[in-house]
C-alpha cells in the first residue's frame, strides 16, 4: 500500500453478492525477542465492503492504530 497505508499489505478477495472482503497484513521478521518462529505474516485487521465502494479514511487509520499497537508490544502478542 502507499503513503499513509505504507507497510501494511492488503489481501482482497471477492466474495458472493458482489462483496469484497479486504485483510491488512504486516510482514514480520522474527529476531530473539519477537518470538514468532520466523518471518510471520501478520493479519491486523479485516474489512467488508459493498461492489464499487472504498473504505473510509477512519476504517484505514483505524487499521494503522492496531498496526500501530501490535508494533509497539515486545514480545509481540500472536495467535497461533
Amino acid at each position: 500500500m502507499h503513503d499513509e497505508m505504507a507497510g501494511f499489505y492488503e489481501v482482497r478477495v471477492d466474495g458472493p453478492q458482489r462483496r469484497h472482503y479486504r485483510l491488512f497484513c504486516l510482514l514480520e521478521q522474527d529476531d530473539a525477542t519477537k518470538k514468532l518462529g520466523g518471518p510471520s505474516i501478520i493479519v491486523v485487521d479485516g474489512r467488508v465492503k459493498a461492489f464499487r465502494t472504498v473504505l473510509s479514511q477512519h476504517d484505514y487509520a483505524s487499521v494503522r492504530r492496531l498496526g500501530e499497537e501490535y508494533l509497539a508490544r515486545t514480545p509481540r502478542s500472536v495467535l497461533r
